[in-house]
């Protein structure tokens, strides 16, 4: 069969047609001409006009990523490497093959050929095409991934960062993951909707309901079983529109072949369900309560007794059974019972009761999936290292067979902190999880915070480590699990590449190709000014970071973990003497602003802290110091609002947009906001400092003035009031300062920072 399409020929037949069924075991190769049409092909479109097969749904990716006009590819489908994807690559004479055992593998394939053979990014914060009239030649390759399972999401994701997308953000986000290689992300919305139902069908009352749910922004902590109750309740509106979102979202992640990780019961009830079942033991539980001493108590959660065996197995057959039919068919199943939760065990039957958990979670998984998969985040062990002993996890393991469960290790790029709290490679600690499927993987970030960081060297060769190491016991993944993304996309390549082989990244090679991709080349001053970033920013692995003046103002302002002392400043200088050569590359002005905030808020936290030291001894002193700190606050928000994917407004609009009417868009816009703020309570304040525009005027500079006025004047500031003012009132944004080109502005501000005398 041969088929000359045009390329709008080509996505009607898409859409309508029925196409042609394969034969058992048939593989399917489609070619692919300069408009992404197709030329040749057996295979087809389903009625539904989803991509039949994993070449369709590849095309599909690369026709919304590459545009129209990019040459031919040809590509077929292969059988996996036992139980790993592979890709294929040949080039030669102008002409692409790319063969792959799954749409996320041809992906994989081409892009890896894309970055190594044609100088081409792909990234969130825009790309760097410049795509040949034909195909450069490249030595053949065949890349076996080294583990099944290459995942990605963490769920605070879904409230830091992914809260109020809509779907094109999201058809982003998966094209990008299939780029990537990324085969299991966690699919976490719409999950709402199930459980409306679920415990409605229990007997729960619809306001018991919504006294159980959270705001939009914090629905991963109430998923998590930390906190009910708070900033809520959703709205219908809101429920029903996510639902719909899901459909949309699993439907993609199936036809590019990727084994989404959905959510199942893990013990966490609403109060109300003790009036329908009184007979039901349950423990209540409160975050964190050594830590945060203002988290109000009526945010507690409730989780069943483990005795509770048959309600468990009841609750978790309804949701299981009910998601299945909303959302289609799944098979791993997220459940976190104690993360960050106090354990409800008996000391002297600790071992037991712990069995009795994992067990009794485990069959709540069954009921709904008896071929389902308990998928669990590792953090838990990490974080309350002190309970969480050898002896400890192997009870919570023992009663789910080693081939059902899949532990998130995601810990392995943290440092123990000054008192020794966390220890990072929990796997040899906990004895690779007694046998059990896990993953090994970085967090990166917490709260989304996106200041320049990441240990790269680690990240190069932790992965090669663990999979050469003789103690990796059952060793089946690889995780990428940042509380927030779209930041440090360096880090985001890395990762990705790391997940795809099995032998460590050498960075001097890595680094200067990854440049050339990015920006076009990698001239001298870009390759000492990595040399220097590696040395600083991006050689440590501390995942909580902000500047001072992301704090809130005080006596002793201090930057907690941010790297912008003279060694990263002359990195910023060099990478600047690259302009040029690649200023007119929007990945290098896009990093050039991102650099140079950090830079210049190295010298406003130094001048934040001369103000508040010479009061009142010296005041004049201390008002022009103070006076100057927020006129460079301002001045880094204004570089920042060139990028509308670092302005607060982006932000609040997609959360507004979500609203049918004007009570709804003032609630999410206000929710938005706390998350990424206040959060919700003082020992949370500032958590997810973020250097966007907005923020910096807005917010962290409004805040220091009011703070220093009050100060100027002798009289007192109440901190909470004018947070919570600055939350309760609709943002309005202020005009930020005109920028017109980000080099010269970037040049400007650190000359003058360097020439303030303190």
């Amino acid at each position: 069969m041969s088929l000359l399409l045009t390329r709008r020929k080509f996505l009607e037949i898409s859409c309508g047609g029925a196409g042609v069924a394969l034969a058992p075991g048939e593989l399917a190769a489609m070619v692919y001409r300069r408009d992404g049409a197709a030329l040749t092909g057996r295979g087809g479109i389903s009625h539904e006009g989803r991509p039949r097969t994993a070449s369709d749904a590849a095309r599909s990716v690369l026709v919304r990523q590459l545009g129209e006009a990019f040459p031919e590819i040809e590509i077929s489908e292969i059988p996996l490497e036992g139980e790993q994807e592979v890709y294929e690559i040949e080039a030669a004479e102008g002409r692409l093959k790319v063969r792959g055992s799954s749409a996320v593998a041809i992906c994989r394939g081409v892009y890896s050929y894309l970055r190594e053979s044609c100088g081409s990014m792909i990234t969130w914060s825009g790309q760097h095409l410049d795509l040949p009239a034909q195909w450069p030649t490249a030595a053949a390759q065949r890349v076996v991934c080294p583990y099944r399972f290459v995942q990605y999401l963490n769920p605070c994701t879904y409230g830091y960062t992914m809260a109020f997308w809509d779907w094109a953000r999201w058809e982003r986000e998966l094209d990008w993951m299939a780029l990537h290689g990324i085969n299991m992300p966690l699919a976490m919305e719409g999950q709402e909707a199930i459980w409306q139902q679920v415990w409605l069908s229990f007997g729960l009352s619809e306001s018991e309901v919504d006294q159980f749910s959270t705001g939009p922004g914090h629905l991963p902590w109430h998923r998590m079983g930390n906190i009910n109750n708070f900033d809520g309740p959703l709205s219908q509106n809101w429920i029903e529109q996510k639902r719909l979102l899901q459909k949309k979202i699993l439907d993609r992640m199936r036809e590019l072949d990727m084994k989404p990780v959905a959510p199942a019961f893990a013990g966490f009830v609403p109060q109300g369900f003790k009036r329908v079942h009184p007979e039901a033991e349950t423990f209540t539980l409160l975050w964190l309560p050594e830590e945060f001493k203002t988290i109000p108590r009526s945010t507690r959660t409730f989780i069943l007794h483990p005795g509770q065996t048959e309600l468990y197995r009841e609750i978790g057959k309804r949701f299981i059974e009910r998601y299945k039919a909303e959302y289609g068919e799944v098979s791993y199943y997220l459940a976190d019972t104690f993360n960050e939760l106090s354990v409800p065990v008996r000391e002297e039957h600790r071992e037991k009761d712990l069995e009795r958990f994992g067990r009794t979670v485990y069959e709540g998984i069954l009921a709904g999936d008896p071929e389902g998969t308990w998928v669990m985040q590792g953090w838990a062990f990490v974080y309350d290292a002190k309970f969480w002993d050898n002896a400890a996890v192997a009870a919570l393991l023992r009663g789910v067979p080693d081939d059902r469960m899949l532990i998130l290790d995601y810990s392995n790029d943290l440092a123990a902190d000054v008192k020794g709290k966390y220890s990072p490679e929990q796997w040899k600690l906990q004895k690779a999880f007694f046998g059990k499927q896990w993953l090994h993987g970085m967090a990166h970030t917490f709260g989304g915070n996106n200041n320049i960081k990441g240990n790269l060297s680690l990240m190069a060769s932790a992965g090669a480590a663990a999979l050469a190491s003789a103690q990796r016991g059952n060793l089946a993944g690889w995780s990428m699990c940042p509380e927030g993304i779209e930041n440090n996309e360096v880090v985001y390549e890395l990762m990705t590449d790391a997940a795809w082989q099995r032998e460590a990244i050498d960075l001097d090679i890595w680094i200067p190709a990854y440049c050339r991709s990015r920006y076009g080349a990698c001239p001298e001053s870009m390759r000492k000014a990595w040399e220097l970033l590696q040395k600083t920013a991006y050689g440590s692995h501390i995942w909580m970071t902000k500047q001072a003046w992301q704090t809130e103002p005080g006596s002793h302002p201090e930057a907690v973990a941010v790297n912008a002392g003279p060694e990263y400043q002359q990195a910023v200088e060099l990478f600047l003497a690259c302009a040029p050569q690649l200023g007119g590359s929007e990945l290098y002005r896009n990093d050039v602003i991102e650099l140079t905030v950090q830079a210049v808020g190295g010298y406003v936290d130094k001048v934040l802290a001369a103000a508040v030291a010479l009061y009142p001894d010296r005041r004049d002193d201390a008002v022009r110091h103070a006076a100057q700190a927020v006129v460079w606050m301002e001045a880094m928000d204004g570089l920042l609002n060139i990028r509308t994917d670092r302005r607060l407004e982006t932000w609040t609009t997609a959360a507004r947009s979500w609203a049918r009417n004007n009570a709804e868009a003032a609630f999410y816009d206000e929710n938005a906001r706390r998350l990424i703020t206040t959060w919700g309570w003082p020992e949370l304040s500032d958590y997810a400092a973020r250097a966007w525009s907005g923020l910096a005027r807005d917010y962290y500079a409004a805040r220091w003035k009011a703070w220093f006025e009050a100060r100027h004047r002798g009289a007192a500031f109440s901190l909470d009031l004018w947070q919570q003012t600055w939350l309760s009132s609709p943002y309005r944004p202020s005009p930020a300062t005109p920028v017109g080109d980000a080099v010269v502005e970037s040049r400007r501000l650190l000359e003058a920072c360097r020439r303030y005398e303190i």
